[in-house]
């Protein structure tokens, strides 16, 4: 298995679904991944995560074959299929992660035509605007288990560096979480974290499309905030705040056992020193234990809360 670079951004997205064998096929079959490996998760792993083990979990993880990075981890509990994290919730609600974003390699009508026709919903059509320096089209589509993915397609300037990946999608590079505050956003990520901010604006819907599916009228009068931070400031394993102008419902009491995205797992250099800054600056953090990652082997592991509820994991090899 290639190993990410440390301290420069995520490497796994966990999730819990229905059926991993399922879910695992769609993903192939709509973005060109291949399966990495499949396993049972280690009792270490599922408590790092706050699901008490027991006998029956399995996992699978999914990748895009020439990214070496932003590999999908879909867990599958037993018994009874869990509920959903988010349960009805709209884009501009918070609580938990809303997406993993994705780079559209050919043209994103055709890729979010393959997501609906592999279980997946779009919030809304296709839509251009423009970003930090940047101009796309975006769709968003979501599956019964609560996994949302965003879909880019650069118009301009051309996206370069991706003719190395043969499939119609990049790897997983960045995933939103919907802040109530953008303030106490940026403090999180920059005090507690210590990242770099990339990217810091304001999203203006002139006509009032949007790919949040918010009404027309609303998107035309009032601003999308967004934040893009990263440990070493690059789009690529980055975290996402959105502040939307609108009062959300709050899914932060969603169980960890239950369905939907259940953290980003992030490689680091030093581990220790992750958890005590985020502790000292008032985070709630998960003691390093160790853990058997499957296919790494074995590693010391933690995480840190965010204040809506999305889990960040860090781990450090052992040698």
């Amino acid at each position: 298995m290639k190993q990410s670079a440390l301290d420069n951004g995520y490497d796994e997205i966990v999730c819990i679904v229905a059926d991993a064998e399922g879910t695992a096929q769609r993903l192939c079959d709509v973005l060109g991944f291949h399966v990495e490996w499949c396993d049972i998760p280690e009792a270490g792993f599922l408590a790092l995560h706050d699901i008490a083990p027991q006998d029956g979990w399995t996992e699978i993880t999914v990748a895009q074959p020439q990214a070496g990075r932003g590999r999908l981890r879909l867990l599958q509990a037993p018994g009874a299929v869990p509920p959903v994290r988010r349960m009805g919730a709209r884009p501009w609600d918070m609580g938990g992660f809303f997406d993993v974003s994705l780079r559209s390699l050919g043209p994103i009508d055709d890729l979010l035509a393959a997501f609906c026709r592999n279980g997946f919903a779009a919030e809304a059509p296709v839509t251009r605007f423009a970003m930090g320096g940047t101009e796309v089209l975006e769709a968003l589509a979501r599956d019964a288990d609560g996994l949302c993915f965003a879909m880019i397609e650069r118009l301009s300037p051309p996206l370069t560096g991706w003719d190395h990946v043969d499939g119609p999608a990049s790897n997983p590079f960045n995933s939103v979480i919907v802040v109530d505050d953008m303030e106490a956003g940026r403090r999180f990520m920059t005090e507690v974290l210590g990242w770099k901010v990339l990217v810091d604006t304001a999203l203006t819907h002139e006509d009032g499309r949007n790919v949040m599916g918010l009404p027309l009228d609303l998107a035309r009068e009032k601003d999308v905030a967004v934040l893009i931070a990263q440990a070493q400031g690059a789009m690529e394993g980055s975290v996402e705040l959105i502040h939307y102008p609108c009062e959300p419902l709050d899914f932060r009491s969603d169980r960890p056992g239950w369905r939907g995205i259940a953290s980003l797992c992030f490689p680091v250099s030093d581990l220790d020193a992750v958890l005590r800054r985020a502790h000292d600056h008032g985070a709630e953090t998960g003691a390093a234990r160790e853990v058997n990652w499957g296919a790494r082997g074995m590693v010391r592991a933690g995480w840190v809360m965010t204040p809506w509820a999305a889990r960040l994991v860090f781990f450090e090899g052992q040698g």
